[in-house]
């Protein structure tokens, strides 16, 4: 088939789980389908990540740069859309989409995530929509947590213009893609039957994330890891910092965090350096970080999705601790795949629990491997993408 699709992301290089996830869908499913890839830049330098995308038919781009730009803020506090949207309505993209349509004889559309829908002209080619969260419930969360006061009626509208568009675009779409079944139970239950709704989930490139089990020392390795352009990371990491970390280094002398990613705000860097905690923004290699730590911890309190690097170090024989929100959306059990503890003492506890003699990390180690290996595998994740773009545009004819 013909396939126009639409990434709110330019798919490399692979900094954020965005990234990951539309990279190697559209590697996958470019061998049975022509793809043009429609995609925004936050910055113009992007551009020349375009060699690096051989198996796109063509490439159309356009400059969104970040959201909180004043023009953006501005045009979102006096129209209908939210701040999220708003960032994505480009009108010279959207033409550029509609004569790209007119011209190309495409059999489906595809948008992902959804918020980039206000660039997509009004077309009769079926629209399939990815979302990555239920967003209005994680920024409704980031709202709640948010120490700005003032500022929450403000964040209040933003969301419920957010929820209203959110609900409004699935029931547009001729069908409707969640990472978890979890998020589709929500989708069905807000549009009912208006539109169809598949689970096609995150995945791990299983060749190039190794299973390789390390025994605990006696002074542990701890590791953190994610972007740091997502509220749920700088979130998570300022509470581990500040709350856990500090029990766990009297629990643990002589233990070691190390927190990786991208973007870090300078408030974090500062935070981590009053707590005696290692930062690392340029890690090329994420792999060897994976399997030099002992544990990845990964506090999650604002939740939704799922957590490309949950994924990754069960892949990669690193035992997991999370919360009940970190682990959302996966297909595990506590105290099987991982462990979850949603408390300061309980994320300790478990902690502890796992680097005793006694703590079964490398059958938990092993059975994260397995599942990763059965569900979570991108060839087999691409095939039911594919499933869903045949089935999609064949309903549509």
């Amino acid at each position: 088939m013909n396939v126009l699709f639409v990434s709110a992301l330019m798919p490399y290089p692979l900094y954020s789980g965005g990234q990951v996830r539309v990279y190697n869908l559209l590697s996958r499913l470019s061998k049975n389908h022509k793809i043009t890839l429609v995609t925004f830049l936050r910055n113009l330098s992007e551009k020349r990540y375009e060699n690096d995308l051989p198996f796109c038919k063509k490439i159309i781009t356009g400059y969104r740069g970040h959201a909180w730009q004043p023009g953006y803020v501005a045009r979102s506090l006096i129209g209908p859309k939210p701040l999220l949207l708003t960032s994505y309505d480009h009108a010279s993209l959207k033409e550029e989409i509609a004569d790209e349509l007119s011209t190309g004889d495409y059999d489906l559309v595809h948008i992902e995530p959804w918020y980039i829908w206000p660039s997509v002209p009004i077309t009769t080619v079926p629209i399939v929509v990815a979302t990555h969260n239920i967003e209005y419930a994680v920024y409704m969360e980031y709202v709640r947590r948010t120490p700005f006061v003032l500022l929450r009626p403000g964040y209040y509208w933003d969301v419920l213009k957010l929820a209203f568009w959110e609900e409004r675009v699935w029931r547009r779409a001729s069908h409707v893609i969640a990472v978890s079944e979890d998020d589709a139970r929500v989708i069905r239950e807000k549009i009912g039957s208006t539109s169809p709704v598949s689970v096609v989930p995150n995945g791990v490139d299983i060749r190039s994330f190794r299973y390789k089990f390390k025994k605990a020392g006696d002074t542990p390795v701890f590791l953190f890891v994610g972007s740091f352009t997502w509220m749920q990371n700088r979130d998570a990491v300022a509470w581990l910092v500040q709350s856990i970390w500090p029990l766990l280094q009297k629990r643990h002398p002589g233990a070691t965090l190390r927190i990786v990613g991208r973007s870090i705000p300078s408030a974090i860097r500062k935070l981590a350096v009053n707590h005696q905690a290692i930062v690392l923004e340029h890690v090329e290699n994420i792999e060897e970080e994976f399997h030099a730590a002992d544990l990845l911890l990964a506090p999650i309190r604002i939740g939704g999705g799922t957590s490309f690097k949950i994924l990754e170090a069960m892949a990669s024989g690193l035992p997991v601790v999370t919360t009940i929100l970190g682990a959302a959306g996966l297909n595990v059990t506590d105290g099987k795949e991982l462990l979850i503890a949603n408390t300061e003492a309980e994320l300790v506890a478990a902690v502890d629990r796992l680097l005793s003699p006694s703590g079964k990390r490398i059958e938990i180690a092993k059975e994260a491997r397995r599942t990763i290996e059965q569900e979570y595998d991108w060839d087999n994740i691409a095939k039911a993408m594919d499933r869903v773009w045949y089935e999609t545009a064949k309903r549509n004819t």
